[in-house]
């Protein structure tokens, strides 16, 4: 598999997009994603993303033309009309909407609607945590009708619903926590399909109801499973009312549902509740606490949510980010398709 420096990937997807028709400052958001999806370990929500992404453009399911705007408001909430526009320059603006919010009442809390799919959500939880305020984020997705099984069903109803938090710490690096529902990501199961191997019993049913190890059989008509039995599927649930029927954008398996992502978010700022430092105070605390935990045997250390990505991130930085060969023949074709020179790109 190549592997490229971060800022080669993030000049080549920028190039591509512009090729598209792309505004440069909607590119670079979209690629500042992208890029910190594979330095964070999470190479399902990467640059892979991008030949999706150019296809919806293509198809008209990614409006490039337009601009998210603000269709009801009060003092801490808001709704956004995404126009269809790139899901990451949705959230990125419903999460600086939310911080806003946050700065002037304590609380921010924002729903997205007619909104594509907005990628890793620890992302935007993160930009909370940066602000120094609590970050929340959790939404749905397609295709209609759901691709995860409730708890004892054999038929698709809900989508993986993932769910993401970030908390601000006095030292190092903020708690993050960022998941999917389901066993796991759709994104993962993609990345096993592609590299041609097999996925763990537990992860999916094909179509009948009857586990498999074969990745390929969830886009054959097949479901994933939810986390934690009941409680997972629970939790799935509840995500799936906050990001769609409270917003407006429709639950996955309602009549209402529009497609994407129906996302809810907040920003919550400590100082409405604490004040910050004793706040900070209080999660150095625990957090150096769970860190001294002993171990198991055969285990390193404890570690905090967040920390294997921002560790790998540090590796990535240096040692570049692997990708699959079928993701740069994919890469290089599109790279073609709008009259670039990918080796001249490389050089830079």
């Amino acid at each position: 598999m190549p592997t490229f420096k971060a800022e080669q990937l993030h000049e080549l997807g920028m190039r591509i997009f512009l090729g598209f028709g792309v505004d440069e400052e909607d590119a670079r958001c979209v690629m500042d994603h992208l890029i910190q999806a594979n330095l964070m370990g999470h190479d399902s929500h990467g640059v892979v993303r991008i030949k999706d992404y150019v296809n919806e453009i293509k198809e008209g399911k990614i409006n490039v033309k337009v601009k998210p705007e603000i269709i009801h408001e009060t003092e801490t909430t808001a709704i956004i009309d995404g126009r269809w526009q790139f899901g990451q320059v949705i959230a990125k603006m419903g999460m600086e909407t939310a911080i806003r919010k946050a700065e002037e009442h304590y609380v921010g809390a924002v729903g997205l609607i007619h909104c594509n799919h907005i990628g890793r959500l620890g992302a935007y939880a993160q930009m909370a945590a940066e602000r120094g305020m609590i970050g929340l984020v959790m939404c749905n997705s397609g295709p209609p009708g759901g691709i995860v099984a409730p708890y004892g069903g054999r038929k698709p109803r809900l989508s993986t619903n993932p769910i993401a938090a970030a908390v601000p710490t006095g030292k190092g690096k903020p708690f993050l926590m960022d998941f999917a529902t389901s066993v796991v990501a759709e994104g993962k199961v993609r990345i096993k399909y592609f590299k041609g191997e097999k996925v763990p019993l537990g992860w999916i049913l094909d179509k009948d109801g009857n586990p498999t190890d074969d990745p390929g059989k969830l886009y054959d008509g097949g479901m994933l499973q939810t986390f934690g039995g009941h409680k997972g599927y629970a939790l799935s649930l509840l995500i799936d009312i906050l990001g769609g029927a409270l917003t407006g954008a429709g639950c996955t398996c309602g009549k209402e549902y529009t497609g994407g992502n129906g996302t809810f978010m907040m920003a919550l700022n400590v100082e409405g509740f604490t004040s910050k430092d004793k706040f900070l105070m209080r999660v150095d605390e625990v957090l150096t606490k769970i860190r001294e935990t002993p171990t198991l045997p055969n285990v390193e250390r404890v570690m905090i949510p967040g920390e294997p990505e921002f560790e790998t991130m540090e590796v990535r930085r240096v040692k570049g980010i692997y990708i699959t060969d079928k993701t740069w023949e994919d890469l290089t074709n599109l790279a073609r398709e709008v009259g670039l020179n990918v080796e001249d790109i490389l050089k830079h």
